[in-house]
């Protein structure tokens, strides 16, 4: 009869382990997935700092940018619009790198949502310059935002 009762015991305190390892394994998770989305918030906004400050500096892309926004794209010369190409092509990847983390869950909705609202914004600029929407993910959320679906 004691060895019953200790059995029961010992599968009482066995079972309150698994719940317990359980509830710690949840809380691991979700500092896990909470880290995560904190380092690609912390990401986008390191990106967006790195790419304000090369615009900022860059006494070769501003000048040009300026150009395109005031005449047109059709007004740069051959080197300029290559320069300038490769300048919005680097934006626009960074933006789809993190509509991806969005994608995969790291960023939150109201951020993606601002992205695809700038790239949207800037679809006039950029077909000008030279970019046609492709069929990503990312470039059919700016074609619905742009109204293009």
């Amino acid at each position: 009869m004691n060895s019953d009762q200790a059995n029961k015991w010992l599968t009482l305190l066995a079972n309150f382990g698994v719940v317990i390892g359980l509830a710690l394994l949840i809380y691991e998770l979700r500092l896990s997935q909470n880290l995560a989305e904190t380092e690609a918030a912390v990401r986008r906004l390191d990106q967006m700092n790195i790419a304000q400050v090369e615009l900022a500096t860059n006494e070769l892309i501003v000048p040009i940018r300026e150009k395109a926004l005031a005449e047109g794209a059709q007004s740069l010369s051959l080197i300029e619009r290559s320069r300038l190409q490769a300048w919005e092509a680097a934006v626009r990847h960074r933006m789809r790198s993190q509509y991806i983390e969005y994608d995969r869950g790291f960023l939150d909705k109201k951020t993606a949502d601002s992205i695809i609202r700038d790239a949207a914004k800037f679809l006039p600029y950029w077909e000008d310059v030279g970019y046609e929407l492709g069929d990503t993910e990312f470039e059919q959320a700016i074609r619905g935002a742009a109204g293009r679906d």
